[in-house]
């Protein structure tokens, strides 16, 4: 019995996927990523960062001044990049952000290609 489209184009994802997967870009990631985790003071920051940008958010649809909460948020990201863990975890984060640009912009151009 022949696959349908879809079988096939989720057959072609699933390699894609896993080609990830196996790239030593996402596995030192994915350790990084848990040696973050277990790092208390890390993920506080982490956490509040993203507090803040969350009331920067409300404020900023509010029109209320934020400028007091983008100092805070730019301090703690400063204290982050201290952390050397944290440094690696952003390079990787920014490698498999580039490697998944490649393959939508690889995929964009072949059915371009196609279409026209």
């Amino acid at each position: 019995m022949e696959k349908s489209l879809s079988d096939q184009v989720l057959d072609k994802v699933s390699e894609i996927v896993e080609y990830i997967k196996n790239s030593s870009s996402y596995q030192k990631f994915m350790i990084i990523e848990d040696k973050m985790q277990q790092d208390d003071e890390i993920m506080t920051k982490i956490a509040e960062v993203k507090d803040l940008q969350k009331e920067m958010v409300k404020l900023e649809s509010l029109k209320k001044d934020i400028s007091s909460l983008e100092m805070k948020r730019k301090t703690l990201l400063e204290e982050l990049q201290n952390y050397p863990i944290y440094q690696e975890y952003i390079y990787l984060l920014e490698d498999l952000n580039n490697i998944f640009q490649e393959i939508k912009t690889v995929l964009e151009k072949y059915i371009n290609d196609k279409i026209n």
